[in-house]
């Protein structure tokens, strides 16, 4: 990902953030009883949808950029309570609240902030100035009509004719326009038929059509490409992490806390302690994918169950490596479960391929899972998490970062 210039990584990742989000809100639509699987790569189609109309209105540079953020992440409130919200108008605009004031500490944040609350309103109930809530209004209520199997030609009709009979009421009428010219275009629909949106979205932003890099907007650019961008990312998507669980509430945070003790106890460099921070934030990057009654069940999990579990760390790997994320954070977060005696998962990998930043990784997410409260036990004291630990040295555990752990936790 090194060659990748970083306003196509800074779009990489986002992307690949966005479909962790999807995953948690699919979680949450098998808990409604939806049929259909909407949440299922929705924020990404948002987004494109949201790309190609914001073109065709004239957004450009900077706005393009901050238009595709908003679609993509245009869900981030519903995490741990889409169930509840979907279908109740009141509940929808809090989460559209939540949202907003989750991106609204991102770069570009007064823009974001502002698209995302205003993304459920209508023409019909409150008329606002912006064009970018306007665009994913529609961008929202055109993928769910869509469904998910292949669009066809009466398909195509059925969707144009929907939104020209509801514009004024469900659809602004200049997005609504806009619609109407994007459905005349073939790669549009094939697009979002074969599932390949990635690339025609870089396409937008970055072809000769838009932006050839950030410069162009460079008032947000350095927070972007900077460490802001990143960090809260990985700080929000551990909280939404945490919040799939009623006995997680800051297990990532802690890990995360932690990591950086040890990190800074061996003398580390700032970078490398930065680095795994990150990880600890992330570490758990895929438990969005499992259902939240797996990780409540108060008794033991059964065989399936503990597999889908035990899925979570390569659902990390993956989510991170899509993200453009530097091999050692990837590594460091994804390989928490792994062991020294060869049999940890999801990769079973022997002890000279586990480095010392995954080692402590392990460690911190072990304390901290042992002193935390689960569905199934109280919470355990330092000594007691300890001392389980000590029985994992040379099978689970490195015994000398066990020891400066022991340093740092007592």
């Amino acid at each position: 990902m090194e060659n990748i210039p970083k306003a196509e990584q800074v779009v990489r990742r986002i992307w690949s953030f966005s479909k962790a989000l999807d995953l948690a809100l699919v979680d949450e639509e098998v808990k409604k009883g939806f049929e259909l699987e909407i949440g299922y790569r929705h924020g990404e189609r948002v987004g494109y949808i949201s790309v190609r109309l914001g073109h065709i209105l004239g957004l450009r540079d900077k706005d393009l950029f901050l238009l595709l953020i908003a679609g993509l992440m245009h869900d981030i409130g519903t995490v741990g309570g889409f169930a509840e919200y979907h279908g109740n108008y009141r509940l929808m605009k809090e989460h559209s609240e939540i949202g907003a004031r989750i991106l609204s500490d991102f770069p570009g944040g007064e823009i974001l902030e502002e698209a995302v609350r205003h993304h459920h309103q209508t023409p019909s109930d409150h008329q606002i100035d912006s064009i970018m809530p306007k665009i994913i209004s529609l961008s929202d209520k055109v993928d769910i009509i869509m469904g998910r199997g292949i669009i066809s030609y009466k398909d195509r009709a059925r969707i144009l004719n929907h939104i020209n009979s509801m514009t004024d009421k469900d659809f602004y009428p200049e997005v609504a326009q806009a619609f109407s010219k994007l459905v005349g275009e073939e790669a549009f629909w094939l697009s979002l038929n074969e599932g390949i949106l990635l690339e025609p979205t870089l396409d937008f932003l970055f072809g000769e059509r838009c932006i050839q890099d950030c410069s162009r907007f460079s008032d947000i650019c350095d927070d972007i490409y900077g460490e802001v961008f990143t960090d809260r990312l990985a700080e929000t998507f551990g909280n939404l992490i945490d919040q799939k669980s009623s006995f997680t509430g800051r297990h990532s945070r802690t890990v995360s806390g932690i990591a950086v003790a040890l990190a800074e106890e061996l003398a580390w460099n700032p970078k490398e302690v930065r680095d795994i921070r990150l990880a600890g934030f992330l570490h758990d990057f895929g438990k969005l994918a499992v259902p939240k009654k797996i990780l409540d069940k108060p008794g033991l999990l059964d065989h399936d169950e503990l597999m889908i579990i035990k899925s979570h760390a390569y659902h990390t790997y993956k989510l991170l490596s899509s993200a453009a994320f530097p091999k050692n954070i990837v590594e460091w977060a994804a390989y928490h479960h792994e062991r020294l005696d060869g049999r940890g998962y999801p990769f079973r990998l022997e002890a000279q391929y586990i480095t010392t930043g995954s080692r402590l990784m392990t460690i911190a997410d072990i304390y901290t899972a042992l002193t935390e409260e689960r569905p199934y036990r109280k919470p355990l004291s330092k000594e007691k998490a300890l001392s389980i630990l000590e029985k994992g040295v040379g099978i689970s555990v490195d015994g000398k970062l066990l020891a400066i752990a022991k340093r740092v936790l007592l």
